[in-house]
């Protein structure tokens, strides 16, 4: 299995040095990339779910939020009078950044593309499927028997 793990480690590398490059170029820090990456052009989310998406605490996921208002690329409005309901917007700002975001993963992955044949590239998009499949599964199992553990 170290194989594997070794195999996964390497690619986390290339992404990450993917993500530093596109952060670099688009002013922003790795989180407030990760951030943007969370929510899509027209769609808006609580803060609840945008923190749930980019996997952090509702109180670090409010930090990058505020990062993003200040820096003009996104936009809170209230639904309500309680903050468990204000939702987050792209602006129009944020919306060009965005695509230029997708411009460059997409570049990314092109470039990862042309080297493989037709056949490579499906066995990839399978492998890695089956493999997020099973760690969302593991990770799911490893919460629940943490749960039984602290109720013994």
């Amino acid at each position: 299995m170290k194989e594997i793990y070794d195999t996964i480690l390497k690619i986390k590398y290339f992404c990450a040095c993917n993500e530093s490059k596109i952060s670099s170029s688009c002013q922003i820090g790795i989180a407030e990339l990760k951030g943007l990456n969370a929510i899509n052009i027209n769609e808006n989310i609580t803060c609840s779910e945008f923190a749930k998406r980019i996997n952090l605490s509702l109180s670090r996921g409010s930090r990058i939020i505020d990062n993003l208002v200040k820096k003009g690329y996104f936009l809170r409005k209230a639904k309500t009078h309680d903050r468990r309901f204000t939702l987050l917007y792209l602006t129009e700002k944020g919306k060009e950044l965005k695509n230029d975001i997708i411009k460059e993963q997409k570049a990314f992955e092109e470039n990862i593309k042309s080297e493989l044949t037709g056949q490579e590239i499906e066995s990839i998009k399978k492998g890695l499927k089956t493999l997020e499949k099973f760690l969302i599964y593991n990770k799911k199992g490893e919460n629940y028997a943490r749960k039984i553990n602290r109720n013994k």
